[in-house]
This record gives C-alpha cells, structure tokens and sequence, in this order.
C-alpha cells in the first residue's frame, strides 16, 4: 500500500507540472473583528511550477471567494461581490480587500490565502444635511373648470421621483445606498434620527446609486382642471409637489478618502412640522402668470424654522426666485414651446421624442372627448380608470441634474461626520440630484388614477333651443378630443390635446 501511495503522489506531480490544474471548495466561517462572523465560500485552483527567482518547484494558487454573507445578533446579511487572490510559484499572495457599506459601519474583509482571511466591521459615523426642497411629483390638469373634472390618484406608489447624489461626490467616495431605516422615511431634529416615521411615503432603492421616493396617495389626492372652458389647454394650472423639509442621511467613514460614504436615503425635519411638508405649488404662481405666490403658499416657501441652521455665505432658508425657477423646469411644459415642439398638431405615438411622455390607455382607449353640451342639459362626464404602460428602453433612459445648497443642524457644528462629508463634496454646501425614469412604472393594478372629465355648459336663451352662448370651438382652433400620456419621470398621467398645437 505504502508503494502505491508513493506512486499516486509521483503521478500527481508530474501531472501538475504539466500544467493541469486540480480545484478544491472551501466553506469558512471566521470571526468578525468588532462583532459577528462573516462566512463565505473559496474556490482554490492549485497548479505546480518553478519560482523564476529561486528556481524550486512549488505550487501556484488561483483564488476566488464569493457568496459572503455577515451574521450578527442572529441576523443574516448577503453580501454581493466576490474577490480573486493569486500565490505565484514563489509564496507571494496578491490580495486586495473587499469592503461592504452597512447602515452604520463597514465590513472589511481581507483575504490572506488558501481560503484564510480576516475581517472587521468599523463604525461610521451617521448624520445628515438639510436641501431647501425636493421635487416629488407634477401632476397635469385636465381641460376646464368644472367641478367634475379632475384627474385622482388612488392607493399610488409610483407617484413620486427617482434620485441619485452620485455627482455631488469626488470619484468612488460614494458607491452604495443602504436605506437605513428600511422603506420608512424617519423623523429627525436636533441632530438626532429618531424611531419615528413617515406612514403615508416611503422610500426604496432602484439600484446601488439611486433611491426612489413614493409618495402614497391612499386617501386620493384631486388634481383639478384648468380656469376656463374655452380655452381647456393651460398647464399653468398643472400642480408641482415640492417637498420643503428633506434631509437626505449618510455615514462617513473616519478614514476618509475613496469609498468613505455611504447614503442613506431621506428624512424629515421635524423642526418644521411632525411629518412631511408636501406643498402643491401650481406652474401659474412659479412663471409669474398668476401673479404673486399667495400668503398660505409663501409662509411655507419662507421655511422660517430653518433659519437658526448654519447657511452657506449669502443664502439662507427660504426659496429664492432660482430656486423657484428650477423648481418650475420640472414641468416640461414650463417651456413656452414644449407643446408644439414635443406634442404637435397630432400628438405622436406612442410616446414624446423626448421620450418624456408614453402613450397611456384611459380604461380602453387613449382618448377621450371634450365636447359642449346640448341646448338646456348638463354637460356629459367621462369617467375612466388610468393605466400605466412599460416603459420602452429609451424612455428608461431620461434624467435631469440641477443643483442647490444645504444647511447644515448646528448640532453637527466642528463634528467628525461634516469635515469628512465635506472633504468628499465636489462643490462646497453643494448637492446634484439626477432625477431618473421611473423604472418601477408598470402595468400592475395596486396603483390606480381615474379621470373625470366634463365639458362647456351651453348657455342658450331659449328653452331646448340653440345656439349655445358662446358656442365652443366656434373658430376651430381648440381641441375637442385628448389623448392620455403618462410621465415617465413622475408616473403621473398628462392629457395632450388632439389637432391644437
């Protein structure tokens, strides 16, 4: 038996040295420096050569550990990425640390070799920055001012944004999202995070670099018509939600550097108010075509509660004229020209050329009718339940950037997580937000939007006899049917209007 086995260890040499290679599979659970073990698998492929520099044979290792995962407290995290490690011929490890982003800490883990490695979780520090405003959502008037025409979002989880801050940072010091707090939006005040939390929005992330905001309409939320009925077609009346009390949450790293950051999606100052302060501010008062911004809009505009946080040289708490300019360009229609540009005389089909708007079903058809009542009866009202449509490939392309500034909690003052925050901002007191396509735009029913929509009255003198005072479309320049175009970027429904532009 001896001679055998010195003869299987002959015959594996020799095929080792012919460059075949032999794989073995570890599984390894280790300890965690700072708490809990981190297990993950090693695939070794071990090969027989010559060291160039002392000229003996030795093995060769190539490496691959993956399928991580980080236990603590009885909790199971899965971890994503996977690591290869090299050992030439001579000894000599070529080995590179892999680092996870957790809530609070991070995970690093450094191989060492023939499936060793170490590992240790290092805490960050957590805080948060204090935007004017977020933009969560516009929503599209239907044409005219009838009490009966509104367009309802019911039960909605698509209304609302997708943002990335990406490139408010310098190269790789930001390249994860872990929502902290879970899908909830979280109180805070003071400097602290408390456990309490938005009920009625919520918060996910799309991917590795972008949270999408939901803001839940469960009670169902009216998005009346424009001011008259002879002329439907006004998006000054189209309404844009803006968000006035965000804070967006991160943890920063004590070493600083590359990959020192991670986001940690938003909360909500409470110091303004116990909850989010989601405020409806129509185009009109935004371009100036109402006039000025009445007094229970500008209180809220003012932010007055955030006047004793720390402000960049020359800004302070309320919105300022650019603020509100950039606020109104998430409305396309904002530009004077969006429509005949983008819509035209037929809007097109099936969606915008700047893939903005795709072409959406009201109940079973994508249109509907505007039309003037008969002599002495009630305009008619069309009723139908909005559906979203998939998104094609370009349309899940779309983005916008704009930038603003950002306070800071004076709670935060000479503190650890502002200097390094700030040492990875590549504009100081500066944010960019890239708003992204709604991916999560569906052909699913657990949202919903109905329309209503009613005509011009006919005022006619005499009992059951025409003609109406004043007849609509008398000239042939207003539309008298509106195809239904869902937004993207917003997963709200916009009526385009039939031979008009």
């Amino acid at each position: 038996m001896k001679m055998i086995s010195q003869a299987c260890t002959i015959l594996l040499m020799l095929t080792l040295a012919a460059g075949v290679a032999l794989a073995n599979t570890y599984h390894e659970t280790i300890n965690v420096t700072g708490g809990g073990t981190l297990t993950y698998t090693d695939v070794i492929t071990e090969t027989f050569g010559r060291c160039i520099k002392t000229q003996e044979m030795d093995y060769a290792y190539n490496e691959t550990y993956n399928a991580f995962s980080y236990t603590i407290s009885g909790v199971i995290t899965q971890l994503t990425g996977s690591e290869s490690v090299y050992t030439n011929y001579c000894g000599v490890v070529h080995a590179t640390p892999i680092t996870w982003w957790l809530p609070s800490a991070e995970l690093i883990f450094t191989p060492s070799g023939q499936a060793g490695g170490s590992a240790a979780v290092v805490p960050g520090l957590t805080g948060y920055v204090d935007p004017k405003y977020l933009v969560v959502g516009v929503t599209y008037a239907p044409p005219g001012p009838s009490t009966n025409t509104f367009v309802q979002y019911l039960n909605s989880t698509f209304v609302g944004n997708t943002e990335s801050l990406s490139t408010s940072f310098g190269s790789g010091s930001t390249s994860s999202i872990t929502l902290t707090y879970g899908p909830s939006i979280p109180f805070v005040a003071n400097g602290k995070i408390t456990n309490t939390y938005s009920t009625t929005n919520s918060e996910t992330t799309k991917n590795t670099s972008t949270v999408t905001t939901s803001i839940q309409v469960s009670q169902g939320e009216k998005t009346f018509g424009t001011g008259n009925y002879f002329a439907p077609v006004n998006n000054d009346y189209d309404l844009i939600w803006v968000w006035l009390n965000p804070v967006t949450i991160f943890t920063v790293f004590s070493g600083g550097g590359v990959n020192s950051m991670v986001w940690n999606g938003y909360g909500f100052d409470g110091t303004d108010q116990s909850g989010m302060d989601i405020v409806p501010i129509p185009l009109g008062y935004l371009n100036g075509h109402f006039g000025t911004i009445p007094p229970d809009i500008q209180t809220s505009l003012n932010r007055t509660w955030a006047a004793d946080q720390t402000w960049p040289p020359g800004d302070g708490p309320g919105l300022t004229s650019a603020d509100l300019a950039q606020i109104a360009s998430t409305d396309p229609f904002s530009v004077s020209t969006y429509g005949l540009d983008f819509i035209g005389y037929v809007p097109p089909s099936p969606q915008t050329s700047d893939d903005r708007f795709t072409l959406s079903m009201c109940s079973s058809v994508s249109s509907f009718n505007y039309l003037q009542a008969n002599p002495s009866v009630a305009p008619g009202i069309y009723t139908c339940g909005l559906t979203y449509t998939n998104l094609s490939t370009q349309a899940q392309e779309i983005s916008t950037s704009y930038s603003q500034t950002f306070s800071t909690d004076i709670s935060f003052s000479g503190t650890g997580f502002l200097k390094n925050f700030s040492a990875d901002l590549k504009n100081s007191s500066t944010l960019t937000w890239t708003t992204d396509a709604q991916s999560s735009i569906t052909t699913s029913t657990t949202s919903t939007a109905n329309l209503s929509a009613q005509g011009p009255p006919c005022n006619n003198v005499i009992l059951d006899e025409g003609p109406c005072v004043p007849v609509y479309d008398a000239s042939g320049n207003q539309p008298t049917q509106f195809e239904v175009y869902q937004d993207n970027m917003f997963g709200t429904f916009m009526f385009a209007p039939v031979h008009y532009y």
